[in-house]
């Protein structure tokens, strides 16, 4: 008996486990569609922080991944009523990676509708 009850709470767990992440992949896709050409207009306007830096075609990235937070942030997990703790663990964020020559990244806020480059 004790078995059977273990292999089903397994069983419910994975099933669990399938759901979300099938979820968060869907809604991922999602995201990285509506807001693509959003992205890549605002990391195009912005230009890179390193002065030699060549320009870089965002059409081509080579990966385009959402983030949950900004990790360049140094706001705790604790710090609540921080005004930028939405922005560090919160907000999403399409990350943009560069083909070209250098190795780029362009951080697009989806909220905001602001993008950074910085090298990777």
């Amino acid at each position: 008996m004790r078995l059977l009850v273990l292999a089903l709470a397994l069983l419910a767990g994975l099933k669990l486990w399938a759901q979300d992440t099938a979820y968060r992949a869907a809604t991922e896709d999602a995201l990285v569609a509506a807001y693509r050409d959003r992205a890549v207009a605002a990391c195009q306007k912005e230009p890179a922080r390193d002065a030699r830096s060549p320009a870089v075609n965002w059409g081509n990235a080579s990966a385009i991944k959402l983030v949950i937070g900004d990790n360049n942030l140094s706001v705790y997990v604790w710090e609540v009523d921080h005004e930028l703790w939405n922005a560090r663990y919160r907000n999403p964020y399409l990350v943009l990676s560069a083909t070209d020559r250098a190795s780029f990244v362009c951080t697009y806020d989806i909220g905001l509708g602001t993008a950074h480059v910085s090298r990777a």
